[in-house]
């Protein structure tokens, strides 16, 4: 073949890869941009994720990436999931980013005392769980007992934490990954202290939610703790607000004396020991404060207004405290937490009630 046509042939490619390359390497104008998503379903065929990326937006040249994927047989390769981008890509950054899984991450916070409702709501507004169906596998019992529990719902072992979950993440995944974190933090020597103490996981669980509701301060937790295990032990009734309210279907804010008569699983003002299962998921603290109570004789708590609590050891000491921290000027009964006589005023307790779907 003559020079001349070598040189042609070599420019026709040279200029061919040349555009090639422009167009896989640059970048879309960055006019009116705005952070874009795109959700790629499991399963998906090549021709469906292509559709989805230039309908929307971030897929300017297709002929490009369509090159690209065919160039590297990637097509099989491409993972599902959400994608962010913050910036408009070349066709190479959004090919690499899709072939190498490289999805949209999202810091989950689940305080402690939140319960499975809290949970679905909170998952739900960041649309990475359809609250209906998590709730109704946080329930499950068969899945409890997939995973080892001996309830039949995950209330009380879904450990409050940072999580960093992403969108096509399965309500199981996502109950798995908080339980996974239970079972580490609750760790085969609490429970064993536990049951040398006559108490098994549930129960123990139990009492650490109860704990949870009824106290944000940490050097309280013990002292709970002292006052459920003294009462359980006298066969005494825990008379727990927390515990009635989880028990409501409707809570309006404050705990009414038709409340505290109306009978379901919860109302520990009528049922003798302990509710049939956790009434929030607990954290660190309240676990060890249920594992090991402070060595205190006291039966009764009141609190002070200010997020702590007065501790009494009788019913007079406590009336006392009741007096002093809990009726105003006029006379009227305030806020009450933590066990009361059947003659107590009753008053609305420190905790929020679980929101119900």
């Amino acid at each position: 073949m003559p020079t001349r046509t070598w040189s042609l042939a070599a420019a026709v490619v040279l200029g061919a890869a040349s555009v090639f390359l422009f167009f896989v390497m640059a970048r879309p104008p960055r006019d009116h941009w705005r952070v874009t998503k795109v959700f790629i379903p499991k399963g998906s065929a090549y021709p469906l994720i292509e559709k989805t990326l230039i309908g929307k937006g971030v897929l300017r040249y297709p002929v490009a990436f369509r090159i690209l994927v065919g160039g590297t047989m990637t097509g099989t390769k491409l993972q599902h999931g959400e994608y962010a981008f913050p910036a408009p890509p070349s066709a190479f950054e959004l090919w690499g980013k899709i072939v190498s899984g490289d999805v949209a991450k999202y810091q989950v916070t689940i305080p402690a005392g939140s319960t499975i409702y809290d949970i679905a709501q909170t998952l739900g507004s960041l649309e990475l769980a359809n609250p209906p169906t998590f709730l109704s596998a946080a329930t499950s019992p068969g899945l409890a007992r997939q995973m080892g529990l001996p309830t039949g719902t995950l209330e009380g072992y879904l450990f409050p934490d940072t999580y960093t979950l992403v969108k096509d993440m399965s309500a199981e995944e996502i109950l798995g990954v908080m339980v996974r974190l239970f079972r580490r933090k609750f760790t085969p020597d609490m429970e064993r202290m536990a049951e040398e103490d006559g108490f098994a996981l549930s129960e123990i669980v139990t009492i650490a939610s109860i704990i949870e509701k009824e106290t944000g301060e940490e050097e309280e937790k013990p002292l709970i703790s002292a006052v459920i295990r003294r009462r359980l032990s006298l066969g005494m009734p825990l008379q727990m607000d927390p515990t009635i309210i989880y028990g409501l279907k409707k809570f309006g804010g404050n705990l009414t004396k038709k409340d505290l008569r109306t009978s379901n699983p919860y109302n520990t003002y009528l049922n003798p020991g302990l509710p049939p299962g956790p009434i929030s998921n607990p954290g660190l603290s309240s676990l060890a404060a249920a594992v090991k109570p402070a060595d205190a004789d006291y039966l009764y708590f009141v609190s002070r207004k200010d997020g702590s609590h007065q501790f009494s050891r009788t019913l007079k000491e406590h009336n006392q405290a009741v007096t002093v921290y809990q009726k105003g000027k006029n006379g009227i009964m305030a806020r009450r937490s933590g066990p009361a006589e059947e003659s107590d005023p009753v008053g609305a307790g420190p905790s929020t009630p679980p929101p119900r779907p």
